[in-house]
């Protein structure tokens, strides 16, 4: 079992991403939807994109994803560095210590998140790490999927020829925590947090959500209208 000094900073970091999440719904305004009448056009039969709140209710789902993917990519390198002993070398998120031997481990959230260049970047200052203090090993680190869902660019880049090891998801939680039940502890903290986190106004991100769109729904109809041809005619006509 994570102690628990481990888990508070953790479900902390999770709360953090949540309220960072419900503060951006809330700021939102009808400007900020990026809206694209090509796109909206093409989805609506598929998708029943039909009138003014449907259209709201996808566009404002549609951003809090692209946010949420990013911002909790960089709360779970955050909960991992929770077990860190520290980094003090260029490209090193984490040093972990294990006997004698020093870790020092760049972290990714997912086995699908760097391009090429950066990947060889990446590998090029671990291996620098490693000359610079010898005897260490230098690791590349996923705090999620399995070792076949590792990205080919990760393989080729920075395992390959880069020469760095890759340890993903349940591996890599064991390895940093030393506790082989890691994985699972973060995972009911995730639980826990999302099932009871309120924002300063006492509301979940669910029901922050649901007022956003009646707001900027009828934002929407006001620009654009409720639905039908002159909706979309409108559409096209403010956004081109």
């Amino acid at each position: 079992m994570l102690p628990v000094e481990k888990r508070e900073e953790i479900e902390r970091i999770f709360e953090k991403f949540l309220l960072s999440r419900a503060s951006t719904v809330r700021r939102l305004k009808i400007k900020d939807l990026d809206i694209n009448p090509f796109l909206l056009r093409v989805l609506a039969r598929e998708l029943n994109l039909n009138n003014a709140r449907s259209i709201v209710t996808w566009l404002v789902n549609q951003r809090l994803e692209r946010g949420a993917v990013t911002s909790f990519g960089i709360a779970l390198q955050e909960a991992a560095k929770v077990f860190s002993e520290g980094t003090g070398v260029e490209g090193a998120d984490i040093l972990k210590t294990k006997g004698r031997t020093h870790y020092h481990i760049q972290v990714k959230s997912g086995p699908n998140t760097v391009p090429k260049d950066l990947g060889v970047r990446i590998a090029q200052l671990l291996r620098s790490a490693q000359r610079r203090n010898r005897g260490s090993v230098a690791l590349y680190a996923m705090c999620y999927g399995s070792e076949s869902q590792v990205s080919s660019i990760v393989r080729r880049y920075v395992q390959h020829e880069g020469g760095v090891n890759c340890i993903s998801g349940r591996i890599f939680w064991e390895f940093i925590s030393d506790d082989p039940a890691c994985i699972e502890e973060i995972y009911q903290i995730a639980d826990r947090v999302g099932e009871r986190l309120k924002d300063r106004q006492g509301k979940s991100l669910s029901e922050i959500i649901e007022i956003k769109v009646e707001e900027l729904t009828k934002q929407f109809e006001e620009l654009y209208g409720r639905s039908g041809d002159e909706m979309w005619e409108r559409l096209l006509k403010y956004n081109s």
